[in-house]
């Protein structure tokens, strides 16, 4: 599925703050989606927490810097980072020539009780672009 340039993959769950997630294996690694890293411009720098740290729902893990703004990246998932993307934290273009590949933040382990807030489809993902589109 495409909104404009974007590519919105039908086999991951989205968020509002526009986060791509894929459960794979009990982890769910988490990126940037298509559409905001075309929208933010050429990445410049990247934070993201250590192995281990622990997330809350809606907790920052991090923060990045393009060419056009600063953003917080925000957790819709409770529990501990079990993988970090060091290539993206030295090659922070990686999200902007690879967002569903190479350019993901981190995989998270779920705690025991899997608490997610605001994963949404990729359809529900489509029409929410359409409304940041009439509301710019």
């Amino acid at each position: 599925m495409r909104f404009g340039d974007a590519e919105i993959p039908e086999d991951l769950s989205y968020t509002e703050n526009h986060l791509w997630v894929n459960m794979k294996d009990r982890l769910y690694t988490l990126g940037w989606t298509d559409y905001v890293q075309i929208s933010a411009g050429d990445v410049n720098h990247i934070d993201l927490p250590a192995k281990g740290a622990l997330l809350n729902v809606g907790q920052e893990f991090g923060s990045i810097e393009t060419s056009k703004w600063v953003d917080r990246l925000y957790s819709p998932l409770k529990g501990r980072v079990a993988e970090v993307n060091n290539r993206v934290l030295k090659n922070p273009e990686l999200i902007n020539c690879a967002p569903f590949g190479e350019g993901w933040f981190i995989a998270v382990e779920p705690s025991e009780e899997i608490q997610s807030e605001g994963l949404i489809t990729p359809e529900e993902y489509y029409e929410y672009l359409k409304f940041c589109e009439k509301t710019k």
